[in-house]
């Protein structure tokens, strides 16, 4: 498995491109309505002075929006992804349900793969054939897969945590937001009310905020302190909070970019389907999954000015030749990327 920041910074020094690379780098015009607010006397403000160090406006803020008791932040998911397995660790042997976002596993050790099976015509992958060791002691599951783009079943996962009650489950649902009414889907109520689960969310996907680094965890389990006890001091500077606390009360703009990313997800996916030799992976999550049958897709659209994410040494890839693109709500962003995809089936 390869840390893919590392090769997309290589491949970007080459020539100029696109990046589509990466699932977190939303870019709206409706963002400006929130800074809009931000006054240069505001951010002086901000800048001149320490930060609440119990963040009580942030937090109540994401306790209400997320309908949830327990809250730590972090610089960013991340620093939690980070923090957690530092402390994990030393509690034992750790798992990681693969594919996984790269950072999990760089930080998690000697860890224990774990594959799961899923199909490129389903949005959702199957668990029932999922079998943990019993010396693991905690296990990370991405869920959203940005990998794959796809789900885990919400009762086939609640049915396994609570199978195997004296593992941690670590959860991470970073992309969940993009999905309308994740609540469905999500596992954050679970983790209120039994002590083996952990949630990690981040703010950096479609929040837009991936520079300002912000991200929470939430649960029952004991471990939730502990991790906040390895933390920063100030893991969320002043201008963040500020921020993040002004963005998640704009519900109205937060849907229509959410809304908008679909609808230019459903129309690409549409064109690419138009060409009987590329294979579209079914996604829940702002990225398209593609491959061609005969061409090397990734050095077509590289040949496009697109950079793209290529996923063949993506540990728990099941099928070679696919790679991610993301899919930004903005039209200038999407009719760009459109007319050049455009163009390259017509080439193909």
């Amino acid at each position: 498995m390869s840390n893919y920041l590392r090769k997309t910074d290589i491949i970007k020094k080459k020539t100029v491109l696109r990046d589509y690379s990466l699932s977190n780098n939303n870019i709206d015009d409706e963002y400006t309505e929130i800074l809009r607010g931000m006054s240069i006397d505001k951010i002086t403000e901000l800048i001149n002075k320490y930060p609440d160090y119990k963040y009580r406006k942030l937090i109540e803020s994401i306790k209400t929006e997320f309908k949830i008791k327990n809250v730590i932040l972090g610089c960013g998911s991340e620093d939690l992804i980070i923090r957690t397995n530092l402390l994990l660790r030393s509690k034992g042997k750790i798992a990681i349900l693969l594919p996984n976002f790269y950072r999990t596993f760089e930080t998690a050790g000697n860890y224990k793969k774990i594959y799961s099976h899923y199909k490129t015509e389903s949005n959702i992958i199957d668990l029932e054939e999922i079998s943990i060791p019993r010396n693991i002691k905690s296990i990370w599951i991405s869920n959203p897969n940005p990998m794959n783009g796809k789900m885990y079943n919400k009762e086939q996962l609640s049915r396994l945590i609570n199978k195997y009650h004296e593992i941690i489950f670590i959860i991470d649902e970073s992309t969940i937001d993009f999905i309308e009414d994740s609540n469905k889907y999500s596992l954050m109520s679970l983790a209120q009310k039994i002590d083996n689960i952990i949630i990690i969310r981040s703010f950096s996907k479609l929040y837009g905020t991936a520079g300002l680094r912000v991200g929470f965890a939430t649960g029952k389990s004991k471990i939730l302190k502990e991790i906040e006890g390895v933390g920063l001091t100030f893991p969320v500077n002043g201008i963040a909070e500020y921020f993040i606390n002004s963005i998640i009360k704009k519900r109205k703009i937060v849907n229509n970019i959410r809304k908008r990313i679909n609808k230019h997800k459903i129309l690409l996916e549409k064109l690419l389907s138009s060409n009987k030799d590329i294979v579209v992976s079914k996604s829940v999550t702002n990225c398209i999954f593609f491959k061609h049958k005969k061409a090397n897709i990734f050095n077509e659209l590289l040949n496009m000015n697109i950079l793209a994410l290529s996923l063949d040494d993506q540990d728990g890839i099941i099928d070679k030749g696919f790679v991610r693109l993301t899919v930004h709500s903005s039209k200038i962003l999407f009719s760009n990327l459109y007319n050049r995809i455009t163009k390259l089936l017509k080439n193909l």
